[in-house]
């Protein structure tokens, strides 16, 4: 048997990040279907068979949920050695030097919803659909669409993503604000008084506007009905109504405040001001609990007072208000030599309830329904002063849309975090540099130029 490789720590990671690691950090999804009314028969994890044997390369992060699930497979499954490698900047080049050589891709990946479009349009995922099949009916819905290349699976869906907005009420309190259902002008009122009497912020927003940030501009594109293509891919659909347009106009609301934390996310300052008490209120996914308490580990610096809400309301979008940041599906690629191990691992991980839990210990949301719907509330948490986050995630599940699709032309708009075509127009709209509605426009233009070119290279 292989030696297993532990990463290093997720402290270490978030240092790292803070020197340039970006933003595909963790976990997953889209939009979701009501739970059963009746919780579902779980399936039971894989007995223990001494003849599954083998070994498991998986490139991630550090800290990485898939690597807590590899150390559960392990112990069921003796004869099978998991290894992780540590990976982050570099991961898509590798993968892509990898692919050229026609070897030396790892048995599994944790990619975002528009890589596993554009590697699975090129033909080089592992095609894992009779997995997907046997459990589709117990898995998120709008997350097994993320998995779905022309009518064909490609991995195995993995976290769930609504964004809520977490807050700090005693911070709100000192400033004389409490915890409410907020419209987004009487959220940017809150926000301006708690950084006037309180020095904290409830939002982040950066110079760069890159990373946590973005999500000023994200969350009311979502809930506005925005998208940057359609389902295939094909037609950007960035600059069609009105989404676009009034999503950077709320975004420079929030500029325009001044009243944003101004740090890089997961910066030394970001945590530094975290523990000070300076970002009282943060646009987060579920995923960054678990950074959040391997940071925030006493009361003195949070832990145990912050609690989740629904995001402010937009006008006009208040049937969605939530988005989708992060998240990923569990693929491999069709180089690996241990296809059914993959799938055994891919079944054990996601589609179990032991699988389930492990992901979720570490922090993530499984997308199995069986565990959703009898075992979410009973995940351990510190971060959270009781367990009414889980009624706000299970709220925000139920915000979710069915229409968002985060195909190849996703990535290529950057709307993500960052990428040139962000870059290019989103701060400079902010500065009062360019105009909202020709900025949306080129970018719009430029989408469409750069998505041909992407399209055309796939065939």
């Amino acid at each position: 048997m292989l030696k297993n490789t532990r990463p290093i720590s997720r402290r270490r990671f978030l240092q790292a990040a803070a020197l340039g690691a970006t933003g595909a950090l963790a976990a997953c999804a889209a939009p979701v279907a009501q739970p059963p009314a009746q919780p579902m028969q779980p399936n039971e994890a894989p007995a223990a068979s001494s003849e599954l044997t083998g070994e498991l390369i998986f490139w991630g992060h550090a800290d990485h949920p898939i690597y807590d699930a590899g150390q559960a497979f392990m112990k069921k499954h003796p004869g099978v050695s998991f290894t992780q490698v540590e990976i982050t900047d570099e991961r898509t080049t590798k993968v892509e030097a990898a692919l050229a050589a026609g070897e030396g891709a790892p048995d599994l990946n944790w990619l975002e919803a528009n890589e596993v479009q554009l590697y699975g349009r090129r033909g080089v995922l592992l095609d894992v659909t009779d997995v997907v099949k046997q459990y589709e009916k117990e898995l998120v819905p709008a997350k097994t669409a993320e998995a779905l290349v022309n009518g064909r699976y490609y991995g195995m869906p993995g976290d769930i993503t609504p964004n809520t907005l977490w807050l700090r009420p005693d911070i709100l309190e000192k400033a004389g604000v409490s915890v409410q259902d907020f419209k987004y002008e009487d959220f940017l009122t809150a926000a301006r008084t708690v950084k006037e009497k309180a020095n904290s912020s409830l939002y982040v927003f950066g110079a760069d506007g890159g990373g946590q940030s973005s999500l000023m501009f994200q969350c009311p594109f979502y809930a506005l009905g925005g998208n940057v293509s359609d389902a295939s891919g094909e037609e950007i659909l960035f600059d069609q109504g009105d989404a676009a347009v009034r999503a950077v106009t709320y975004a420079k609301m929030a500029w325009d405040a001044g009243a944003g934390l101004d740090v890089g996310w997961f910066s030394p300052p970001y945590w530094a001001a975290i523990k000070e008490g300076q970002l009282g209120g943060t646009y987060s996914p579920p995923w960054m609990r678990g950074f959040f308490e391997t940071e925030v580990k006493t009361p003195e610096t949070g832990q145990g007072k912050w609690k989740s809400v629904i995001l402010p309301a937009y006008e006009g979008g208040e049937k969605h208000r939530t988005n989708v940041w992060g998240g990923a599906t569990l693929c491999s690629y069709t180089q690996t030599k241990v296809p059914d191990l993959v799938r055994k691992f891919m079944e054990f991980t996601f589609a179990t309830m032991e699988g389930a839990q492990v992901t979720a210990d570490w922090g993530i949301v499984p997308p199995y329904l069986p565990w959703l719907t009898t075992k979410l509330r009973d995940v351990k948490q510190t971060l959270f002063s009781d367990q009414t986050w889980t009624d706000t995630l299970n709220e925000a599940l139920s915000l979710m849309r069915e229409d968002y699709y985060r195909t190849p032309a996703y990535g290529l708009s950057g709307i993500a975090g960052g990428g040139p075509l962000y870059d290019k127009y989103f701060i400079p709209m902010m500065k009062g540099e360019l105009d909202i509605e020709a900025g949306v426009k080129q970018w719009a233009d430029d989408l469409r130029a750069e998505n041909k070119k992407l399209l055309e290279s796939l065939k």
